[in-house]
């Protein structure tokens, strides 16, 4: 996991970019509190098992970051077609 901040709110949060299409975000109490998206209340109450939302300036500051090489992808592999049609 590498640090990296958010160039909204610079909270800073661990990310792990496994491919293009996934990625492992670690916050912790303070980054949560510091988001515009998540902090003091932003975030609604969600029913048990629903996905977790998402902070859209996050995603594009980890998509800018993996393209301008200041964290790594860990397979950077293109995806293959789809094998159906």
């Amino acid at each position: 996991m590498q640090p990296l901040r958010c160039s909204d709110c610079m909270a800073q949060v661990l990310v792990k970019k496994n491919s293009w299409e996934h990625t492992e975000v670690q916050w912790d109490q303070q980054a949560r509190q510091q988001c515009h998206e998540f902090g003091s209340g932003a975030v609604k109450p969600r029913r048990p098992g629903a996905p977790l939302p998402t902070c859209p300036s996050m995603v594009a500051t980890i998509t800018r970051a993996a393209a301008e090489g200041l964290i790594d992808v860990v397979d950077d592999a293109p995806v293959p077609a789809p094998m159906f049609q």
